[in-house]
């Protein structure tokens, strides 16, 4: 009682507020401008550089978004489930517009781009069930390219282990869950595992050894602020930019989505609608990064149920990698190889759509909880977990990147990891090198040693 009186009287912070009159409003076109050169970027692990340049366009160039809002905005997509930049990119177009239609509008002219390409080149790619009947310098680059795609891999699990392994319960979650990955290859099973990697986190990491226990736990908080009544915070038509309504309403209608698609996947039994539920729910726990959508999309499409093979899943992450824009692109890569370009377009919108519905939703509500301890700890849980997810992807890829020819293979991998660790290679180059190398090794035994390559006898 005594603790809880102290809470009560300490004083009440006043809530940070997205909605700063001083920001000028952007025109659709004018936004639109600002987005798309960020798609021409190599943004596939969100860092320094990048911050500094969404600073320097939205707040700096621009002045349609405050640096207040901006340093918001990057806390919060660090911890909310979903693509890191992609929720960025809708957080600042929606602010800079002052509607939610901005953000829609700086998510395509950042997504787009590189989404058709991949588009086209899974179409092209599914015409041919056996990649060998592709000619032959083709099939070269694309056994270069998978194998730097496992360095890419490696890089983003090494990444992911320094940032969420800390102590050994950490390490514990993250060799349990990889182990549980490859015994259990079901989606279902990585969503328990995160969210049981999640709960211990919280029970095992309080001080123990205090002897006030799980009571110092609590104090260690920051008492949450109330809500104030302030009139900005009503979403008047134009003139809101992240308000409580909007954030309220964006969790309305993704519990409206999410029935309708398990409804109309129940009622017709449709294909496309099995697999848009998938990425959809895909899209909702991404906890960890965009990175973590890598072995559930293995678990849902090659698996099971089998829509696509393994040779397509990998060669579209690759190139993923290699073309402008965000890794989520990569969904309709795999839905185009399995469905044609409307299933691509249905996984590509259903992955992306629970990102932005989660920044609209809880950017409003962030200062109430961004500092609750047991949330902090929850997402450090899940995040190990992941960590242990995305190294099985790392095996799994090694293994297909390796059937034809695992010495060339494993050299191209080593090299790439060293490109993109040590030399700081962005991700296209990292891939291009290794399609070039896989090329000039098997150039070299034809021309110059005289030997017959054995990769297409296998």
């Amino acid at each position: 009682m005594i603790e809880m009186q102290t809470l009560r009287t300490q004083p009440v912070k006043a809530k940070f507020s997205l909605l700063i009159d001083a920001s000028r409003t952007l025109t659709y076109k004018e936004l639109f401008n600002l987005a798309y050169p960020f798609a021409l970027f190599d943004i596939k692990t969100l860092n320094a550089s990048l911050y500094g340049q969404f600073k320097d366009v939205f707040v700096t160039k621009a002045q349609a978004v405050t640096e207040s809002q901006l340093e918001e905005i990057i806390s919060l997509v660090d911890f909310i489930p979903g693509a890191t930049t992609s929720q960025m990119m809708v957080a600042l177009g929606t602010i800079a517009m002052k509607n939610a239609q901005g953000g829609v509008v700086a998510l395509v002219a950042f997504a787009t781009p590189g989404a058709l390409l991949l588009a086209i080149l899974s179409f092209i790619y599914s015409k041919y069930p056996d990649p060998r009947d592709l000619n032959i310098l083709i099939f070269l680059a694309i056994q270069g390219i998978k194998a730097s795609t496992v360095a890419l891999i490696l890089q983003l699990m090494i990444s992911m282990a320094m940032h969420s392994i800390k102590n050994r319960v950490h390490l514990s979650l993250s060799i349990l869950s990889a182990v549980l990955l490859v015994a259990y290859q079901q989606s279902y099973v990585l969503i328990l595992t995160m969210m049981m990697g999640g709960i211990l986190a919280i029970m095992l990491e309080y001080d123990a050894e205090n002897t006030a226990g799980r009571r110092t736990f609590i104090k260690d908080q920051t008492v949450t602020p109330v809500i104030i009544t302030d009139p900005k915070l009503i979403n008047i038509k134009n003139s809101h930019k992240i308000s409580y309504l909007l954030g309220n309403k964006s969790f309305y209608l993704y519990a409206i989505i999410l029935l309708a698609l398990l409804y109309l996947n129940s009622a017709y039994q449709s294909m496309i609608l099995d697999i848009s539920l998938t990425f959809y729910n895909i899209g909702t726990f991404m906890i960890g990064g965009t990175p973590i959508t890598l072995p559930f999309m293995y678990a849902e499409t090659v698996l099971n149920p089998l829509y696509i093979n393994e040779d397509a899943f990998w060669l579209g992450f690759g190139l993923a990698a290699a073309l402008p824009g965000p890794y989520l692109n990569f969904a309709i890569f795999l839905g185009t190889h399995s469905m044609g370009f409307s299933g691509g377009v249905c996984c590509w919108i259903a992955i992306f759509v629970p990102s932005i519905l989660q920044i609209w939703g809880l950017l409003p509500h962030w200062g109430n909880f961004k500092t609750n301890v047991y949330m902090t700890k929850f997402k450090q849980g899940v995040v190990s977990v992941a960590t242990g997810f995305l190294a099985t992807a790392v095996y799994y890829s090694w293994v297909d990147a390796c059937k034809y020819d695992m010495p060339t293979a494993t050299v191209i991998t080593f090299l790439s990891l060293i490109y993109v660790s040590l030399l700081n290679f962005n991700s296209p180059a990292v891939i291009s090198l290794g399609a070039a190398l896989f090329i000039i090794r098997y150039l070299a035994l034809w021309y110059y040693r005289e030997l017959d390559p054995v990769i297409f006898q296998q």
